[in-house]
């Protein structure tokens, strides 16, 4: 259980759906209101696959190109503590923004809202981490599925939320909550980072 919270808070804090929100409302500004909430259906599920996907197949993509997993745990650590320093500045990690973006709504929804603004390179590499930080023994990454699912479902729930109430997004709220999320996100990273330093230097002890 503590395993799991630890991984489901990672993939919020740096999803951020409370900062996706607005965005989301921009994009499916004009639609109606049933194709709305397909939209929230359809972005939740577009971030789980892509979170799930990294999940699953990160390990063997790290095996393909020669790299520990204690390395990667290592760099995925860094990468966490980069992204919630910037969150604690008060804003999105540069790593996940996009100014590219298609001019059809309904693919927007893909790209650029599950990929890359929510589930972006930091996300992907969260995933990943937490695939090889929680090993499980069975041949899926346990823990790092039920947090994609999590988040996914925490996802959906906050956009039909912002959709009954637009203003429930506000920027106060949105400061608040990226700053306090960035600080968790650099505790986790550190302690990621901080093991796979010890289990790649052989330090763990007998």
């Amino acid at each position: 259980m503590n395993e799991f919270l630890q991984a489901f808070v990672s993939l919020l804090a740096i999803t951020n759906p409370i900062i996706a929100a607005p965005m989301f409302l921009g994009i499916v500004a004009g639609m109606s209101v049933a194709a709305r909430r397909r939209a929230a259906g359809q972005a939740a599920m577009a971030v789980l696959a892509i979170l799930a996907g990294a999940a699953i197949g990160g390990r063997y993509i790290l095996e393909l190109f020669g790299i520990s997993l204690d390395a990667f745990r290592t760099a995925g650590g860094l990468v966490i503590i980069l992204v919630g320093l910037d969150m604690l500045r008060g804003s999105p990690s540069g790593i996940q923004r996009d100014e590219a973006s298609p001019e059809d709504a309904e693919d927007r929804i893909v790209v650029p809202f599950a990929m890359p603004l929510v589930a972006g390179p930091g996300a992907i590499t969260t995933a990943i981490t937490l695939s090889v930080a929680y090993p499980s023994r069975l041949y899926l990454p346990v823990v790092a599925l039920l947090a994609s699912v999590a988040t996914a479902a925490v996802l959906w729930a906050t956009l039909r939320l912002a959709l009954v109430r637009q203003r429930l997004a506000t920027p106060r709220v949105e400061r608040i909550f990226t700053r306090f999320m960035g600080l968790i996100l650099v505790a986790i990273g550190f302690q990621i980072g901080m093991l796979g330093i010890r289990d790649f230097f052989g330090l763990g002890g007998a």
